[in-house]
């Protein structure tokens, strides 16, 4: 794969993974007579993002890209070592 179109997909999975972001925040930064908690908000972001990461590996896993099966190779290799050292 050349690099010109790595980096494409690169900067279009970047924008993926943050416009539900962006746009929670524009919702809760809206004035809609409703208190949020600070709470709530990170609740939300943190949901959001989780959701939006396993939607691009779930997608990149099924395109067979580079870089999502680097990704998750590495975020495996991650959480099996915090596994195996908090059960040892």
């Amino acid at each position: 794969m050349e690099r010109l179109t790595r980096v494409s997909l690169l900067i279009t999975k970047a924008t993926i993974l943050f416009l539900p972001v962006n746009l929670m925040t524009g919702y809760f930064s809206a004035d809609l007579n409703v208190d949020y908690s600070v709470g709530t908000y990170w609740a939300a972001f943190g949901l959001l993002l989780l959701l939006s990461c396993l939607a691009l590996i779930g997608f990149g896993v099924m395109s067979g890209s580079m870089e999502t099966m680097a990704i998750y190779r590495s975020a495996k290799r991650f959480v099996l070592r915090s596994y195996t050292k908090k059960h040892q």
